[in-house]
């Protein structure tokens, strides 16, 4: 049985981790290279690493970090911001990246997807979509230009999977740094409009909002920025709280997750 996965999603403008709130304020909080180094001694599946603003300041990806991070990494590596060209994909892959997440250039290019897959194989590509929610309706959002795409969700998501993407990223405008939890619905909507896994992200506050991405939202994958921080140990923790929840987890050999009892915000004690 595939197993789900833990991915902390490191937010980054330039070199500086930063905390979202809605995609419209930023908390800068640390340098990368240090947060690449915490995760990468703790117990995730993946890490994500976007730089939100290198495409909309029409920068290249910092290839020099990501060779850095490949050798400090000991988990798969995901690389999204300021993707433009199949080159910049092959450099990244290259330069130690296991995955790219594109987002502008498929939005406004989806033959770039299929490109993409034809090219480098569609487990390497993952898609990511911002969503938020007006008048009831769910839109997908242009992060560079602080606007709302009018364009069917649920065939966006059909015509990313056509395309040949193999996996989706789901962000939540509207729960983004919110700490109240995944939009489920939203979620429920994206994982039942395709067969490729889709993550989740944007909006956890407690560790169980992580399990109830897969068990409600009907996800592959729990992502989550900000939560991971701030909290100690967290993606430990993160995972106890998933194993007490039934999800089926990988599971450091060098924790004893069934040692962990969990106090009434969801941390192992």
């Amino acid at each position: 049985m595939i197993k789900t996965r833990l991915i902390p999603c490191v937010i980054t403008k330039g070199d500086l981790v930063v905390q979202s709130f809605n995609f419209n304020k930023f908390l800068p909080i640390g340098d990368i290279k240090t947060a690449i180094e915490f995760f990468a001694n703790w117990d995730v599946d993946e890490i994500i690493v976007i730089d939100i603003d290198a495409s909309k300041e029409k920068r290249d990806p910092n290839f020099d970090l990501v060779s850095w991070a490949s050798k400090e990494c000991f988990v798969p590596l995901t690389v999204g911001g300021g993707i433009k060209s199949q080159r910049h994909i092959d450099k990244l892959l290259k330069a130690g990246a296991d995955k790219v997440c594109l987002n502008s250039v498929a939005r406004e290019n989806i033959e770039f997807i299929t490109e993409s897959s034809n090219t480098f194989g569609n487990q390497c590509i993952t898609v990511s979509i911002d969503i938020k929610m007006v008048n009831g309706k769910y839109f997908i959002y242009d992060y560079t230009k602080k606007e709302i795409v009018d364009s069917d969700v649920r065939l966006h998501l059909q015509n990313i999977e056509s395309a040949g993407a193999g996996e989706i990223l789901i962000n939540s405008v509207d729960r983004d740094g919110s700490r109240q939890g995944y939009d489920i619905e939203l979620l429920k909507q994206a994982s039942s409009s395709v067969t490729i896994p889709v993550i989740a992200l944007g909006g956890v506050g407690r560790f169980e909002h992580l399990s109830e991405a897969i068990t409600n939202g009907g996800c592959h994958a729990a992502a989550a920025a900000n939560i991971f921080q701030h909290v100690e140990h967290s993606t430990i923790a993160a995972k106890s709280q998933m194993r007490a929840a039934g999800i089926n987890v990988r599971l450091s050999s060098d924790v004893k997750y069934e040692d962990f009892s969990l106090d009434i915000l969801g941390r192992p004690f």
